[in-house]
């Protein structure tokens, strides 16, 4: 019991954390149906991995490239691709989407879904230890990757004539900083960077790509926030 919650926990708390910089509320069963939504995305993107498979378990596969292919293309592109496209098919068609902030709403409360059920799968497999190490780290990641896609798919609804620019803006965003701080965690996980980059280094990349992906999140909820809120009065 105590495994389930400390999985789940993260999620729900950063879910409610968004919801609670609305300016107005409702479209709650839209909000936990992207949740549920979120945590089906799980399946294309782990049946995506699985085909490609996992150069960390292929020794003829060890290389920089190898390891930037995988950490951006098979699971950073899978990840956030099949988030997106939830987003984009079912939240933003929805008539409570409709503010910019809702984009980071929504896209959030997807995120999360998809969080949730990694978070589920780590605790279970690894333990306790993993699963505290991705409350403060991996799962705030998800959350900021999402705004940041959220971000720009608000742009696209608020900017239709732009909505095609901001929409490949916000996932490729997404990707990129997914990538990159899977990347730096793959590297350290494996043996291609040994007697080339010291693990702190690495872990030293993998968490300034995290803080710049919070950092960059915190000021888009910023900005949208205001811009509701000015919308409101």
């Amino acid at each position: 019991m105590l495994l389930i919650a400390l999985a789940i926990a993260p999620g729900i708390a950063i879910s409610l954390f968004i919801y609670s910089q609305r300016a107005y509320r409702g479209a709650l069963l839209y909000l936990i149906l992207s949740f549920v939504l979120g945590m089906a995305a799980t399946l294309p993107a782990l049946a995506l991995q699985l085909l490609a498979g996992d150069v960390r378990d292929d020794p003829t596969r060890h290389s920089l490239l190898a390891y930037a292919w995988y950490a951006f293309i098979v699971v950073g592109l899978s990840e956030e691709g099949v988030k997106f496209l939830v987003l984009r098919l079912y939240a933003f068609r929805q008539a409570a989407f409709r503010q910019p902030f809702d984009g980071i709403l929504f896209a959030v409360l997807i995120g999360m879904g998809f969080a949730t059920v990694e978070n589920i799968e780590y605790v279970y497999q690894l333990g306790s230890g993993v699963g505290w190490s991705r409350a403060f780290l991996s799962v705030p990641a998800h959350g900021a990757f999402a705004v940041l896609m959220g971000y720009n798919v608000g742009w696209a609804k608020a900017v239709p004539e732009r909505s095609v620019f901001y929409m490949i803006r916000g996932l490729g965003i997404a990707v990129l900083f997914h990538g990159s701080f899977d990347f730096f965690i793959f590297l350290q996980q494996g043996h291609v960077a040994k007697g080339y980059v010291s693990d702190g280094l690495l872990s030293f990349g993998a968490f300034a790509t995290f803080y710049i992906a919070v950092r960059m999140a915190m000021n888009a909820i910023r900005m949208h926030r205001k811009r509701n809120f000015d919308e409101e009065k």
